[in-house]
């Protein structure tokens, strides 16, 4: 083979790598879908501890009113047994503004009984909400700790490939270069392809005989008519 469609051969290879190690630093995980995750379990643990907030000055508010109900039914309940009211009326009256207070208090202590249960769902909801946030702040730790490991060693290994690329790019004659970067910036960074049989391994399509001479001979010139990609000859079988 021409030395100087070798180079471009091995010139291709370091493009073919440098991309692949550009796309596997792009689809790193750095994390997103933990932090997205975590957002999600932090506006709910807001809005649950809202809600307590809610319930439990609620609870706070039907407690004083409670007291204050128990507190004047005492004092009714005193008056109607206390033998200072004799008047029928009076006495009546008494009675049925004690069952009045009886019932609403009742009232009041259901209320507050669900208010409690409530409380007591909602606390376990919150506990439960906090262990799983701990557990994800620890699995994005996890994550970013691995994208640092792997981000480095492949910003290393690409640094290594972009020197090599610029030593192979400085030996191809600067026509033929200009050629394989127009064809390689049309063609998805693959602009020079060996054929080791009669296919155009960029293409898929079946090459003529005269395409197939021609890249035996080694000069750099052949092109698949069907992608317009260079074509190198590999050798049957892979071998030169």
């Amino acid at each position: 083979m021409n030395e100087q469609l070798s180079i471009l051969c091995e010139l291709q290879e370091t493009d073919t790598e440098i991309a692949r190690h550009r796309e596997a630093l792009d689809t790193l995980d750095t994390g997103t879908q933990v932090e997205e995750e975590i957002g999600g379990v932090e506006s709910e643990l807001v809005e649950l501890r809202e809600k307590q907030a809610a319930i439990e000055h609620e609870n706070l508010d039907r407690e004083l009113e409670l007291k204050t109900l128990q507190d004047k039914k005492e004092r009714f309940h005193g008056q109607l047994y206390s033998g200072k009211v004799s008047n029928l009326g009076q006495l009546s009256d008494l009675h049925q503004e004690v069952e009045m207070l009886a019932r609403e208090i009742r009232k009041i202590e259901d209320h507050v009984l669900d208010l409690m249960e409530t409380l007591e769902s909602q606390r376990a909801e919150i506990a439960a909400r906090d262990t799983r946030l701990g557990e994800l702040k620890g699995e994005l730790e996890s994550v970013r700790s691995r994208y640092e490991d792997r981000s480095a060693r492949l910003r290393s290994e690409l640094e290594e490939l972009e020197s090599q690329r610029g030593e192979l790019a400085s030996r191809v004659g600067t026509h033929l270069l200009k050629r394989y970067e127009q064809i390689r910036a049309r063609m998805g960074n693959l602009g020079l392809v060996r054929v080791t049989g009669t296919t155009c391994l960029g293409c898929r399509i079946a090459l003529p005989s005269e395409t197939i001479k021609a890249m035996k001979a080694g000069r750099p010139g052949p092109t698949c008519d069907n992608c317009g990609r260079m074509l190198a000859w590999g050798g049957d079988g892979g071998e030169e």
